[in-house]
């Protein structure tokens, strides 16, 4: 999916061997320090994913890391991936957990967002861990590089709001129980997504969107936008901010999706159709 992965992993092992490495923030420009097994780590994710071998759980080599380090793990890994690539927008996981640590977020690359306008074909060849989520995502039309305050200040930010569904993947060890923090180290998986057509905000009550996805005609999941925990601005307020103390910023044409609404579901061959109500729908085939 991602082109140039190997032009960008050859230079990036000819400038490898230090054990402290400096890299930019995604952000400001600004360098820090980052710990060699942090480095370490990352770069045994990144080899996994990049080889499609099952990534390693951080909880089974470093069962006394923080969420903090698991972040920054997941940024090691994900600026190894965005050496030839863009960042297309976010994603959040766990939102109907009311907990203050969440919802979880991760980095979504610019080529894996699609767009349901087009004719969508998943080869599950490339990779048959993928899975299919039904979530509710906004468009950005301004920037943003401090943490809001106020649904207010989000709603100006957001040119649209629009149907989405995210098709994850990458395989995961599974040599214990799965952490938060394996989860965010591995970017939660983030690889692909569909976005619907775009509403402005004053058109669409996200909370009051019903969802209903179908799979060769057969119903498999049923949801509406109040099951995030707190409503949908609240969580994306909290998403986004969040994203920002990652150190990275949101730019205008950024997409974030809110989080998976009701099941995840394996994906398996067939035709999908997934009816977002007032947002519309979207149709795809797996193969």
């Amino acid at each position: 999916m991602f082109s140039n992965k190997k032009t960008a992993r050859y230079n990036r092992l000819l400038a490898a061997g230090c054990v402290l490495i400096i890299f930019p923030c995604f952000s400001w420009g600004e360098t820090v320090e980052t710990p060699a097994w942090i480095v370490s780590f990352a770069e045994s994710i990144y080899d996994a994913w990049y080889t499609g071998k099952p990534m390693p759980q951080i909880s089974g080599v470093h069962p006394n890391a923080s969420m903090e380090e698991a972040y920054k793990i997941q940024k090691e890994f994900v600026s190894r991936i965005m050496e030839s690539e863009e960042i297309g927008g976010y994603k959040a996981a766990g939102v109907a957990n009311p907990a203050p640590d969440h919802p979880l977020t991760a980095v979504m690359p610019a080529s894996g967002i699609l767009y349901a306008k087009n004719k969508i074909v998943i080869d599950l060849s490339e990779d048959p861990t993928r899975h299919v989520e039904t979530e509710i995502g906004y468009v950005f039309g301004k920037a943003i590089r401090e943490p809001l305050t106020d649904v207010d200040l989000l709603r100006e930010c957001v040119k649209a709001v629009t149907a989405i569904v995210e098709i994850p993947g990458g395989a995961v060890e599974k040599r214990q129980p799965g952490t938060e923090n394996d989860i965010i180290a591995w970017n939660i998986n983030a690889k692909a997504m569909i976005s619907g057509t775009e509403y402005t905000p004053k058109e669409i009550n996200p909370d009051a969107v019903t969802i209903v996805l179908k799979h060769n005609g057969k119903v498999v999941n049923t949801a509406t936008g109040d099951k995030a925990a707190g409503g949908q601005w609240n969580t994306l307020l909290k998403t986004v901010n969040t994203i920002l103390n990652q150190g990275y910023s949101i730019q205008p044409g950024h997409i974030i999706t809110n989080g998976a609404l009701g099941k995840i579901l394996k994906a398996v061959p067939g035709q999908y159709h997934a009816d977002f109500g007032d947002l519309g729908v979207i149709v795809f085939e797996m193969q």
